[in-house]
């Protein structure tokens, strides 16, 4: 009953965008035009201190606030996005939603990409002049540095997941956890293979998290330059270690950029990064040969070859669709990456466990869509954004639910006790680093 009161509000809202009476010279005179009204958005502060308070961590409360109110946004997002698709929109409403998509191509899914890339780039730098015999602890803190750079940049792009990132396996390719500790303690073992870089468990962020860092500190050098001190792992060197994250670098740096590429399309500012790519042997377009940025902002289009047959399905795709949307990885945060850990007890399933940032990561991911919703990366709102068609629609209600609960959001994940590995350790009276609980139970 609830869906058929919110489908109806939806449409009511939507028949309000344009006017009735298309008989009307006036009306069709105004059906053209579209008067941007620019608003102020409701945004996040950029930090909130930790709650490291004793008692919190055996406090259910924080946790449970935290996924609910990720469901809060989800439901918010579906219903904007229902909005939009009820809608009998103008054509200067729809020429301004395009632009929108535009926008949100232009300057954040691209810059957002680039930006991952280069820090990637920087963390590959700083990796391979890593030695052994001359590794300094200057050299380690700057790789963890340029780690949690990239990091917050891929968190920042998960809103649009729908995509290269999506169609080419990036995501789980560079994003997979847990980390098979298993797997990685046997290749470390036995010595590497093909076979072994083929599987995801053990490649990307999350092994390299493994080797730079430990209980939320950068790894120390004595203990890069002598013997792993993990358990289970005290006989594996860290030139072992240091070799494999260089190898593994390597591999998430040409995956990030085929997520620049494959949505900016070939240019010459981005050669050298196609020319790896390419190289690589690894796919940068959609299968009728548009760069992905294309394909999402020609939706509709007769002729363009977009995979979305109108431009109300691109927006569907960009907010609200099951894979790869705002909503989905809303809902991924609250169901899975909270829920698994702190609602199930499957302790292994926490992310960013060893450089403790995974509150920071969940942040992120409700971040993207921020910058989604206000089509820039600063918090402020682009004149071409979904915060401004809907203030220019007289929708300023549906500006003030979403924006509302991805504070909400943002603010209930903050307030969660500090490190989320403790907090979910202490809940449910389990050791993350005992090999009892290495493994998954949902995996």
């Amino acid at each position: 009953m609830k869906k058929q009161i919110y489908a109806m509000a939806a449409l009511l809202m939507g028949l309000a965008f344009v006017a009735c009476d298309n008989d009307n010279e006036e009306n069709e005179e105004n059906d053209n035009q579209f008067n941007v009204v620019t608003t102020t958005p409701l945004v996040d502060q950029d930090s909130y201190p930790l709650n490291t308070d004793a008692a919190s961590y055996s406090n259910r409360q924080f946790g449970q606030l935290a996924i609910d109110n990720c469901l809060k946004l989800n439901s918010e997002l579906e219903k904007a996005n229902s909005t939009i698709a009820a809608a009998k929109l103008s054509e200067a409403q729809e020429s301004y939603l395009r632009k929108v998509l535009e926008n949100v191509v232009a300057n954040v899914i691209v810059p957002t990409y680039k930006q991952l890339a280069d820090d990637v780039e920087d963390l590959e730098k700083t990796l391979h002049g890593l030695t052994v015999n001359t590794i300094t602890q200057a050299q380690i803190d700057k790789a963890c540095q340029d780690f949690k750079a990239a990091r917050k940049n891929w968190e920042r792009s998960e809103a649009f997941l729908g995509g290269a990132a999506s169609d080419f396996d990036i995501d789980p390719t560079i994003d997979s956890w847990p980390l098979n500790r298993s797997l990685l303690l046997n290749y470390f073992n036995n010595g590497m293979n093909d076979e072994m870089l083929e599987d995801a468990s053990i490649l990307g962020f999350h092994a390299l998290e493994f080797i730079l860092f430990r209980n939320g500190q950068n790894r120390k050098v004595a203990e890069l330059q002598g013997n792993d001190t993990y358990v289970n792992f005290e006989k594996i060197t860290g030139a072992q270690e240091l070799a494999y994250a260089q190898t593994i670098c390597t591999l998430l740096k040409q995956r990030c950029y085929q997520l620049q590429v494959a949505w900016e399309g070939e240019t010459a500012s981005n050669a050298n990064r196609m020319a790896v790519v390419k190289a690589a042997g690894l796919d940068y377009r959609t299968a009728s040969g548009l760069s992905y940025g294309d394909n999402l902002t020609k939706a509709g289009i007769s002729g363009s070859k977009s995979t979305f047959p109108m431009l109300k399905a691109a927006i569907a795709q960009v907010l609200s669709d099951d894979e790869g949307s705002c909503l989905a990885i809303c809902n991924e945060v609250g169901t899975a990456k909270i829920a698994n850990p702190f609602s199930a007890g499957d302790i292994a399933y926490v992310e960013s466990p060893y450089s403790y940032n995974s509150i920071t990561d969940f942040r992120d991911n409700i971040r993207s869509i921020r910058n989604i919703w206000l089509g820039s990366t600063d918090k402020t709102a682009n004149t071409y954004s979904f915060h401004t068609f809907f203030a220019s629609v007289n929708a300023d209600k549906v500006n003030s639910a979403v924006e509302g609960a991805y504070v909400s959001a943002i603010e209930r994940i903050s307030y969660m006790p500090s490190p989320f590995v403790k907090y979910c350790s202490v809940i449910w009276g389990k050791d993350f680093n005992e090999p009892d609980n290495w493994d998954s139970i949902t995996e």
